[in-house]
C-alpha cells in the first residue's frame, strides 16, 4: 500500500520547518475617548498553499495543495493552543483532518497531533482507531529550540497508537511505536531571509522495520530557504525546501506561501 501520512506541525520542520500561524487581532474600529481598542482573539485561523507536500521525508502530496490551520487559545499568552489542521490536494488524490493538543514556553514544546490522513483509506471510519483499518496514528511530540544565540532546534517524536503496527507470529497485530528524530540549525540569516540545515531519522527500538523505512536509517536531510515575499504592502512568509530521503532514494523541492 501507498504510504501517505503527514505531519505538522507544522510543528516539526518545523518540526520540521514549516511556516507559524500569524495571530489574528479584531481592527474593526471600535474606539474609546482617546484611542482605538484592539483586543486579541481567542482563537487563530491560518491559510498555507504549496506546491507539493513532503514531511519526515514522505511525499505525502505530489500535487498542489492548500491546508488550513484553527487553533484555539487556551490561554492568554497562547502557551496552551489545540485545534484542527486538514487539507488536500488540487487532483483529490490527498486528504488529511488532524486534531491536536500543544504546549510551547521558553524555547519547550510539547504537542499530541491525531494525524489522519484517509487519502488511501475512503471508507474508514473517522472514529475508529483499530489498527487493523484506521486510518488515525497518534503521534507525541517533543522539541527545544536554544534561541538565536544558538540557533539549533531538537524534536523527538513516538507513534503511540494507530496504524504504526506489525504482525507478530500469532497473526496479531501490536504497536511498533516508531520513533522521528530531527536537529536543525539555522547557519544564516540577514533581514528577513533565513537558510536553515536539517537531517532527521526514523527508528524503532527491538526491531528493524518501522513507519519511515524497512530499517533504522535517515529518512529526511536538507536545506531550507525563509524569506518574506512583498507584494505592493503585503507580505507573504515564504519558505522553500530542497529535501533528500536516503532511506527512499528520492527528493524533492517545496515551496510554501502563509497565505494569512
Amino acid at each position: 500500500m501507498r504510504i501517505i501520512i503527514k505531519g505538522s506541525l507544522a510543528a516539526i520542520l518545523g518540526l520540521c520547518l514549516c511556516l507559524p500561524a500569524m495571530a489574528q487581532e479584531d481592527t474593526t474600529g471600535r474606539k474609546t475617548d482617546t484611542a482605538a481598542v484592539k483586543k486579541a482573539l481567542p482563537f487563530d485561523l491560518n491559510l498555507q498553499v504549496r506546491n507539493v507536500y513532503i514531511w519526515r521525508g514522505f511525499k505525502v502530496s505530489n500535487a498542489p495543495m492548500a491546508n488550513v490551520n484553527m487553533q484555539f487559545n487556551l490561554t492568554k499568552d497562547k502557551s496552551l493552543t489545540a485545534g484542527f489542521w486538514g487539507a488536500g490536494s488540487s487532483n483529490g488524490e490527498y486528504t488529511e483532518f488532524d486534531y491536536f493538543v500543544s504546549y510551547a514556553k521558553k524555547g519547550l514544546s510539547l504537542s499530541i497531533w491525531d494525524v489522519n490522513n484517509f487519502s488511501d483509506f475512503p471508507d474508514a471510519n473517522i472514529f475508529s482507531y483499530n489498527p487493523k483499518n484506521t486510518s488515525h496514528f497518534v503521534d507525541v511530540r517533543a522539541g527545544y529550540d536554544f534561541g538565536d544565540k544558538f540557533p539549533l532546534n531538537v524534536q523527538w517524536t513516538t507513534i503511540i497508537l494507530g496504524r504504526d503496527t506489525r504482525m507478530k507470529e500469532n497473526g496479531d497485530l501490536s504497536n511498533v511505536y516508531s520513533n522521528y528524530v530531527e536537529m536543525g540549525y539555522r547557519f544564516w540569516k540577514q533581514g528577513d531571509a533565513e537558510l536553515h540545515v536539517f537531517v532527521g531519522g526514523g527508528f524503532a527500538f527491538g526491531q528493524d522495520q518501522n513507519f519511515y523505512g524497512s530499517k533504522p536509517n535517515v529518512v529526511n536531510t536538507g536545506v531550507t530557504l525563509n524569506k518574506d515575499l512583498v507584494i505592493f504592502k503585503y507580505h507573504v512568509p515564504i519558505a522553500a525546501t530542497a529535501m533528500f530521503n536516503p532511506e527512499k532514494k528520492y527528493g524533492a523541492l517545496s515551496l510554501v506561501a502563509n497565505v494569512f
